[in-house]
């Protein structure tokens, strides 16, 4: 059999995603170069034609993450004959079905020693939902579903609070703080929209990215 030659675009991103699976599926820290090779099929010393370390491959991952939310968000956002309320659940529904399939490597992001990128994904991530969240809002008062004077800020206090609840969150948290915070956000989540109390559902999933924990509960 004659050996498949492939461009070096394409080993690139054969290293690209081996490191992926195995970032999800052994954690960051558990992974060397030698697995991600091997996962490949190639000669250890082949990454480090393509790459420096495996922390290089990592913020690639990065972006390629931001760039998988923002691009699902914008399907969602996309969508044709959705009310307020179901937009709103399709926005959710969008950025859990990525987070929940890299949630991984999301809790990596999340470790205090990590704070930098954390930070620089919080501000990009925020940046880009905003507008989607202001569409919605507007969309919603149009409805007569939102009571609302000011739908650019309150889309920034709705995201805010969010990380906020999460933050406050302990790195290992049982299924009843989840449930406590989902609860908590959408009372929040009520008032700052001006809605009826009991009227938001969202499908019992917070606004933001979902941890390990909320992924399973799937």
């Amino acid at each position: 059999m004659s050996r498949i030659s492939k461009t070096p675009q394409d080993r690139r991103n054969d290293f690209i995603q081996a490191a992926r699976a195995l970032f999800n599926e052994k954690g960051f820290e558990n992974t060397s170069v030698d697995d991600i090779a091997a996962q490949v099929g190639v000669a250890k010393g082949l990454f480090y034609y393509y790459f420096e370390s495996k922390e290089e491959v990592l913020g690639i991952l990065y972006e390629m993450l931001q760039d998988e939310i923002e691009s699902a968000v914008t399907a969602a956002m996309e969508k044709k004959g959705l009310n307020a309320m179901e937009r709103l659940s399709e926005l959710m529904a969008a950025t859990r079905d990525v987070t929940c399939r890299s949630s991984r490597l999301m809790s990596y992001f999340r470790q205090e020693r990590n704070q930098a990128l954390q930070l620089k994904m919080e501000k990009r991530a925020l940046a880009f939902m905003t507008g989607a969240m202001e569409d919605i809002i507007k969309q919603g008062v149009r409805e007569g579903v939102f009571d609302v004077d000011h739908p650019r800020e309150t889309a920034v206090a709705l995201l805010s609070m969010a990380h906020g609840l999460a933050s406050n969150l302990p790195e290992t948290r049982t299924r009843k703080e989840l449930e406590d915070r989902h609860r908590v956000m959408r009372t929040l989540s009520e008032r700052v929209l001006g809605m009826r109390p009991g009227t938001l559902i969202l499908d019992d999933q917070p606004l933001q990215s979902q941890a390990p924990d909320e992924c399973r509960s799937q």
